[in-house]
Order: C-alpha cells, then sequence, then structure tokens
C-alpha cells in the first residue's frame, strides 16, 4: 500500500530545545540542537555568485587548507558568508558546501570540523567516558580536517536567508543530481525512503513529500510544469516509463522516447510525435501532433531557451506543431546557456540558439579550471588563474564572449566549486 510521507522542514530560532536522554552512570545523548542552534541564517541575499576558497587556514592554530565559502555580490563586492546563530552569535559554525536548488532555495552543509568540534566540548563536558572523535584519514594517508557534515545539513531560503533542517530519514539532493521545478515553483530531486524516490520541495510551505510508491527502483525523472512526474529506467531510451499525476493515479508510457517542452509532456512513438494533456490533476489525454521526417531507433532532445523549440538528433527542429529539417547537423556542446551551446576543447566553439550560427573564440589570457554555466543566465562564469602572474581569479564570459574579472584572490588561496546564482 502506498504510503504518504510529507515532512515539515523545522526553522531554528532561538529558543528550540530538546531535552537530552540519559542513561545509567554519568551518560548523556549528544542533543543535536547544541549544533542546530548555531544554524539559523546565511548572509546570502545579495550574492551573485558563490565559492569556495582553499589554501587559507580559518583559524589559527588548525592544520589543513580551507579558506571557507565566499560570495561576490551585485556590486562586485567579496566577502565571507557567515553563518548566524539563534543566539545572534557568528562564524561558531563554517560553511563547507553551498548547492543551488533553484534561484529562491540553496542547499547548505557545515563544516564537519566544526561539528565534531561542538560534540567533542560537549562530551567532554557531560559524560566521564566522551564519545572518540578520531580524525579520519584520506586514500594518500593524510588526516581528512574538513568536508560537508552531511547529518546537518540545511536548506537556505535566498530571499529570507533563513536556515530550514531536512528531516534525519530523508535523503538530500547530491551535487551533481538533476533537479527540476514546476509552475509554482515547486523543486523535485531523486532520494531515497523505503526504496528510490522523487521527491518534492514546496518553497512556500517549506515541506518535502514522497511523491512515488515504496519498494521500487528507476533510474531517471522529469517533471512537467503542472508537477506531473515521469520516471523511467534507462538513459538513451526509457523503459516501463510512467508518470505520477498530482492527484495520485499512476499513468503507464509504453513508449521509450519521451521528453519535456514547454511544460508539457511528450514521446515519439514509432517517428510520431505524441503529446499528453492535462485533462485534470488525475489524468492525461494523448494528442497526435505530427511526423518526424525521418525513421530512427534512438532520439535525443535539446531545448532551444531563444526559439522556444526541440533540436532533435542535432539536425531536427519542434516548435510544438510541426517538426522540419533544420539542413545542417549540430554537434550541440553540454556546456548550455539562456542563449546559446558551448563546447570546449583548444577553444570555444559557440552555437548560437537565435539562429544556429556557429563560432570559435579562445580565452588566451587564463587557465580555466571550473565552469558554471545554466540555463537561466546567457553567460558563462569561471575559476583559474592568470598566466601573466598565477593569481587565481573569478570570471564571467558574457553573451558577446567578453571576459570580465569579477574577482582576483590573493597568492596561493585557489577557488573552486563557484555556483552562478543569477
Amino acid at each position: 500500500m502506498k504510503k504518504n510521507y510529507c515532512f515539515v522542514l523545522s526553522l531554528f530560532l532561538f529558543g528550540t530545545i530538546l531535552s537530552s536522554c540519559e542513561k545509567s552512570g554519568n551518560y548523556q545523548e549528544f542533543d543535536r540542537n547544541e549544533i542546530y542552534k548555531h544554524l539559523s541564517s546565511v548572509n546570502v541575499r545579495d550574492a551573485k555568485m558563490i565559492y569556495t576558497k582553499e589554501g587559507t587556514n580559518t583559524r589559527s592554530g588548525e592544520s589543513g587548507a580551507f579558506g571557507g565559502v565566499w560570495k561576490i555580490d551585485q556590486n562586485g563586492n567579496e566577502s565571507k558568508l557567515i553563518i548566524t546563530g539563534s543566539d545572534g552569535k557568528t562564524n561558531v559554525l563554517n560553511i563547507y558546501e553551498i548547492n543551488k536548488l533553484s534561484d529562491k532555495i540553496l542547499l547548505m552543509y557545515p563544516d564537519f570540523f566544526d561539528t565534531n568540534r561542538i560534540r567533542e566540548e560537549w562530551e567532554k563536558a557531560h559524560n566521564d567516558d566522551p564519545a572518540d572523535f578520531a580524525t579520519s584519514v584520506g586514500p594518500d594517508g593524510k588526516p581528512i580536517l574538513h568536508g560537508a557534515a552531511t547529518e546537518y545539513a540545511m536548506l537556505l531560503n535566498k530571499e529570507t536567508e533563513k536556515l530550514y533542517r531536512f528531516p534525519e530519514n530523508v535523503s538530500t539532493p547530491r551535487k551533481d543530481d538533476d533537479i527540476f521545478t514546476d509552475k509554482q515553483g515547486n523543486i523535485y530531486y531523486k532520494g531515497y525512503l523505503n526504496g528510490e524516490q522523487v521527491f518534492k520541495l514546496s518553497p512556500e510551505t517549506m515541506t518535502i513529500e514522497a511523491l512515488l510508491p515504496d519498494d521500487i527502483r528507476f533510474d531517471n525523472f522529469s517533471v512537467t510544469g503542472d508537477g506531473f512526474v515521469a520516471y523511467w529506467n534507462g538513459n538513451e531510451q526509457q523503459f516501463g516509463c510512467r508518470v505520477k499525476c498530482p492527484g495520485g493515479k499512476i499513468y503507464p508510457i509504453a513508449d521509450t522516447h519521451i521528453f519535456i517542452f514547454s511544460g508539457d509532456l511528450y514521446s515519439v512513438r514509432d517517428n510520431t510525435i505524441i503529446k499528453y494533456e492535462t485533462v485534470s490533476t488525475n489524468d492525461l489525454k494523448e494528442n497526435i501532433i505530427c511526423t518526424i521526417p525521418e525513421n530512427n531507433a534512438q532520439w535525443a532532445f535539446i531545448p532551444n531557451y531563444v526559439r522556444n523549440t526541440v533540436v532533435i538528433n542535432g539536425h531536427l527542429e519542434f516548435d510544438g506543431e510541426q517538426c522540419v529539417e533544420l539542413g545542417k547537423y549540430m554537434n550541440i556542446g553540454n556546456i548550455r546557456t539562456s542563449k546559446a551551446w558551448y563546447t570546449l576543447g583548444n577553444m570555444f566553439s559557440k552555437i548560437a540558439m537565435k539562429d544556429y550560427q556557429e563560432s570559435q573564440f579562445q580565452v588566451s589570457e587564463y587557465e580555466i579550471q571550473n565552469l558554471s554555466a545554466n540555463s537561466e543566465s546567457p553567460n558563462i562564469t569561471f575559476t583559474g588563474f592568470r598566466y601573466s602572474d598565477g593569481a587565481n581569479v573569478v570570471g564571467t564570459i558574457t553573451e558577446s564572449d567578453e571576459i570580465v574579472i569579477d574577482n582576483v584572490a590573493n597568492n596561493g588561496e585557489k577557488i573552486i566549486n563557484l555556483i552562478s546564482l543569477n
């Protein structure tokens, strides 16, 4: 039987208290609110981009090299992201990692160096035989001092700057997972709860809902604008596709190629494109749209955000009503902005979405080490170093191929994990 799971995320403000559980002797269970009371808000509202610095110690006497998570604001100023606790104290915990889930919601992990330190201090103060917090060792034999404290994962509302706690038995999205949103801004991701699961996170109510039946397995999923969740096995082909309707009904689709276009669900049957129109929150209706002017066993669908079309197999274009030949084949790269597709080899190869014109350009003064691009911005942001002096930089490649340097770090501060927020 399908069980409904819905979890309310707690907003951690001053005054949240849980009683500790005492065992025999002088032993007390650690109260996790000793950590959560330091996790109330983060100064992220004005951030344009976020990144991590390596190569600088964060505190005197600390070994290892971790410089914390930093931001560049809308005016181009750099400053460190700071966690404020419910008591107003700052920097008791450092941020180790932040990932973007949507324009409004970020996923934040504190540094386990700090969470372990706080628990170790608490254990020594409350227990005669405190727990051992021996530092783990990496493959190179060196101690691992810093990392993501995943058990204290927090959701961060960029607009309000408030932190919310994940339910303890619900998995969090991983850094490279596919994340989808619907028209209402709800966030969908794949996780685990009594089997593989699709979770729906509502930024408005700060609740997480498990949408699929228990004990199922699937490889991938996607979501329509109305919140219909399609899930399947396979990659290039979608086997055993099912659609979970918002009203609860599960709708099987026998076709092995499906795609989302303009928020609607489509499939290919032989060489015919089928659209699944929303009848209600619990039903879909199949409509034949058009025929693809070729027969093929494999189909690949890439959205064009400028023309509001889908490019099929690199040489066909579907606009929602008809599918036509483009008269050329395009090798579409996997670096994608809202205006173009890019491939990076010895230089950048670019295909403009507006007219499919191809061009190339070179970033000759910088070594690019990390790239960040998404469909919400026409720009590419990057980190790397400048050839002329070896300085680590954060930069932007604009829609017109101009290179703009947003920040130059101090010597020895390598910049990693770049995230563009707008």
